[in-house]
């Protein structure tokens, strides 16, 4: 079958972005939940060496590709992988991942992985996701251009979403250098990002970053302003119909064309 968009039809496109509100949701879960872990609990799983920054210093698909393997998903992506319409089955599954009384996971975390391993590849996932809609880019892709363009942005954007990352070897060397130099403005900015994301980064259109990243992921770079309404405005209502939506959008559609991603 022939889809618009690469490997997604527009209705498939419509139903990934409409799970992101759920995704935000899980992210806020996952803090309540270990917000209620008693302190003796958290001592037992996280022992020594459990920052999960590492996973950022790998490529977006590397870092999925461990989260598959440690989370014991290797089987259940061949057999997806096997189907007419491996997205459509991705997809459908999502959702029924969302309502978890409805589909107990039956997967069995692989044993080569401890359980603060696992705990990290969660909260790095999650992290991620939440780049992608804040920034259009993956934590690595922040990571990178902090690693071979020196990106001071890209830094304290990485910092924003994840303050753990300040371990990550590029971040970590970039702030020792800040040190020796006494680099005061430096340290009044990181202090800015260790409080986590502003308010005009959360002002709406996070489904459109989004959606803009999976465009650019997908090799869709000459999209014309009919499709682009018909996409954005129409189909995945990810942007209001109004009479500057034609011009807002191919702005937009250019600058996420000129992110790098990894």
């Amino acid at each position: 079958m022939e889809k618009e968009y690469g490997e997604l039809t527009g209705e498939q496109f419509r139903k990934l972005v409409t799970a992101l509100p759920e995704l935000r949701k899980q992210q806020t879960d996952l803090r309540e939940l270990v917000a209620k872990v008693p302190k003796t609990r958290i001592d037992q799983l996280l022992v020594a060496n459990y920052n999960w920054s590492i996973w950022y210093e790998l490529s977006f698909f590397e870092h999925l590709a461990v989260v598959v393997d440690a989370f014991g998903k290797v089987d259940y992506l061949k057999m997806v992988l096997e189907l007419p319409d491996p997205q459509q089955k991705l997809i459908d599954d999502i959702h029924l991942d969302i309502d978890c009384d409805s589909n107990p996971s039956t997967d069995i975390p692989n044993p080569r992985y401890e359980m603060q391993t696992l705990i990290g590849l969660a909260f790095s996932l999650q992290r991620t996701i939440l780049s992608i809609m804040l920034f259009q880019q993956t934590l690595s892709g922040l990571v990178q251009q902090v690693r071979e363009d020196d990106n001071i942005d890209a830094l304290f954007n990485v910092v924003r979403i994840d303050r753990a990352a300040v371990a990550c070897p590029p971040i970590a060397d970039r702030i020792a250098r800040a040190e020796i130099c006494n680099d005061k403005r430096f340290f009044i900015r990181l202090r800015n990002a260790l409080k986590g994301p502003q308010k005009k980064h959360w002002a709406g259109y996070c489904d459109l970053r989004y959606s803009l990243f999976a465009l650019r992921e997908l090799g869709f770079d000459k999209l014309s302003d009919d499709q682009l309404e018909k996409l954005l405005v129409h189909t995945l209502k990810v942007y209001p119909d109004n009479a500057g939506a034609r011009k807002n959008l191919r702005r937009q559609y250019q600058l996420s064309k000129k992110i790098k991603t990894i």
